[in-house]
């Protein structure tokens, strides 16, 4: 395996560096910036795109979970603040939602998964989030929807710092320092990050109080992470550059309890993950070559009891390389080709053998300007997998602008997901009779955008089949165990929704207004039932307001109710009510002066003490604070 991706890296690199031979010496280099995934910003078609900035990434500076909340359409499920938690679009589980950083999937090997609070995202220069199947872009898992953390590199002279600490609550701080820093050949960005609370924040509940009357507590839940991130490039000629990112994770957290006993709780959880990419791009005149290799690893460490130095482990490791070649026919046709190879080793307690697995993958896109009105884009791969047959895939996308300001949207795709190794492998309760998932989905949009206003809506319906959800085994003795199985199918269907208003008033004074809406009904089509934790409606609002002193914005999320068992029982522990939470913050800018500001915001978080819970007996904080201080220099 490794010989093999040995010779094709050098093959792909001969190929690279006979078109770079052409390259003319004394070209003088621009400012120019590079995107390591910049296909999802300027490549995806028919499908709605959302790009959430760093100027949001901070009005949620704890975790990624407050972010996408507030941010986005996506509906997540978490076990309590600072716990387990994962993204999930139109209906689909978290295994079918796929997490790119830097546009390689970071899904564990083990669950299929991405553990939103184990990602330390606070340096990210953007995260876009995805809507809708890209199995052929990014693989496995892809079915629901996509979300894109990216690190940017700037090839031109500059120098900028910024430093983030937070305060509040709960003893909860959330601290990040971000460097940028480039000529017209060099680019670094360099970040880290630190977080850490006490979590021990009272749990709103009025059923459950001491022998006091008081409220009980949010008992062994503290956290602390840390995370180093490093992005460089090299920009040899224009239209050349060999660019490197590496990021790392460590976090500890202790697993809160559920009422009505939350000071039962006694487990611990440890995780390790380090990634590595090196990315090669060279375009000349018709021809763009991009190849990446990547290297990563992940690890955890579950411990039953705290105190204890037994524990159940997994850890795994990736080997990934990837060639992407392009061909210009002219400015409005290209084609697009590329082979992805992977080997995979995972190690989980309990299970006799390592496991391995080899996959290979080769795809062809097609993308076409027909004129200034339409655009449209084929994609197709077909992969092979050492462990399953996996159905090839495909997309066609089309953008169609009626004039300068609307735009129908379409896309037609299928999409699958291979079984995870702790689907096949978990002792005790993994099921080795597993087969892929596949869907087949269709979304049809429509934008308006002008200078001040945008508007995006998306009706959707995906066909699932084949289905893979955990579910309690139904033995009497064993409540608490699940099982993995294959649904037979389900049906997604809704629409989605984002509207955003931007307007300067005068020269100091603006305000800014972005919602999200998304009305999802997921069901099996065997029972007719509706699928558990997915809510019908899901909506979200940030109202911003800013003058070049002071600064003001409001945050709304709500959901409706779900249900937690197939049945679709309407009692106490079988369904989870629907809520409305507000955030707010205010602050002023203490300096502004060229590239330098300071500015200091007072947060409050569920402002009116709300009562929520995103999992079974697990409340959510009530009202609470945190003091923010942003410094760029």
């Amino acid at each position: 395996m490794m010989k093999l991706c040995n010779a094709f890296f050098l093959l792909s690199m001969l190929c690279c560096a006979v078109t770079v031979a052409q390259n003319d010496s004394i070209n003088r280099l621009g400012k120019v910036t590079i995107v390591a995934d910049s296909y999802v910003r300027n490549n995806v078609v028919g499908q709605k795109v959302t790009l959430i900035t760093g100027d949001n990434i901070v009005k949620n500076p704890t975790n990624l979970t407050e972010t996408l909340r507030f941010n986005s359409v996506v509906a997540i499920r978490d076990y309590g603040n600072g716990g387990t938690s994962s993204a999930r679009f139109r209906g689909t589980s978290a295994a079918n939602t796929a997490v790119m950083w830097n546009g390689i999937n970071v899904n564990a090997i083990g669950n299929g998964q991405t553990g939103l609070n184990s990602l330390s995202l606070n340096t990210a220069d953007e995260i876009v989030i995805k809507s809708g199947g890209g199995s052929v872009k990014y693989g496995s898992g892809a079915i629901g929807g996509s979300i894109h953390a990216n690190d940017n590199l700037y090839f031109h002279k500059h120098q900028n710092f910024q430093l983030f600490s937070s305060y509040g609550s709960f003893n909860t701080t959330s601290n990040f320092l971000k460097t940028n820093l480039g000529t017209e050949k060099w680019a670094l960005k360099l970040g880290a990050n630190f977080n850490k609370s006490d979590n021990d924040y009272d749990l709103i509940d009025e059923r459950y109080k001491d022998a006091n009357g008081n409220y009980l507590k949010n008992s062994n839940g503290d956290y602390e992470n840390y995370g180093l991130n490093l992005s460089v490039g090299y920009q040899f000629t224009e239209g050349n550059t060999l660019s490197f990112y590496t990021t790392g994770f460590k976090g500890d957290r202790l697993f809160s309890g559920e009422l009505q006993n939350p000071s039962a709780a006694n487990e611990k959880y440890k995780d390790i993950n380090q990634r590595n990419l090196l990315v090669w791009e060279v375009q000349k005149n018709q021809f763009s070559h991009v190849v990446k290799t990547a290297y990563l690893t992940q690890e955890y460490r579950y411990f039953k009891n705290k105190n204890s130095n037994s524990f159940d482990f997994g850890k795994s490791k990736r080997w990934l390389f990837n060639y992407d070649f392009k061909y210009h026919f002219n400015k409005k046709t290209t084609i697009n080709t590329y082979v992805d190879i992977q080997n995979i080793e995972g190690d989980v307690s309990g299970v006799p053998n390592k496991k391995y697995r080899e996959q290979y993958a080769f795809a062809f896109g097609f993308n076409s300007i027909i004129n200034k009105q339409w655009k449209y884009n084929i994609e197709s791969k077909k992969e092979f997998n050492s462990a399953f047959k996996v159905p090839t895939v495909f997309s066609l996308g089309s953008n169609y602008a009626l004039n300068d300001n609307n735009e129908i949207l379409l896309n037609i795709s299928t999409n699958y997901r291979v079984p995870t190794l702790n689907d096949l492998h978990w002792p005790g309760q993994g099921n080795e009779d597993l087969i892929p998932e596949n869907s087949k989905q269709i979304d049809a949009g429509y934008q308006y955008k002008n200078d001040w206003f945008t508007f995006k809506s998306t009706l959707f319906y995906m066909h699932v089949l084949d289905k893979i959800i955990w579910t309690p085994i139904g033995d009497i003795n064993r409540p608490d165990v699940w099982t993995p199985i294959n649904l037979n199918e389900s049906i997604h269907k809704g629409a989605e929704f984002y509207a955003s208003f931007c307007y300067p008033f005068s020269k100091y004074h603006s305000v800014d207004v972005a919602t999200n809406y998304i009305y999802t009904v997921a069901k099996d089509t065997e029972t007719n039932k509706e699928l558990i934790f997915v809510p019908r409606h899901l909506f979200n609002a940030t109202v911003n307001y800013q003058n070049n002193i002071f600064t003001a914005y409001v945050q709304n999320l709500s959901q409706s109710k779900v249900y937690t068992t197939e049945d679709n029982i309407n009692t106490p522990g079988a369904v989870l009510n629907g809520f409305t939470v507000f955030n707010a913050g205010t602050g002023v800018s203490l300096l502004k002066k060229g590239t330098k500001s300071l500015h200091v915001i007072l947060a409050v978080k569920n402002i009116f003490n709300q009562l929520y819970l995103y999992s079974i007996s697990r409340p959510m904080p009530g009202r609470n604070y945190n003091l923010n201080i942003n410094y760029k220099f």
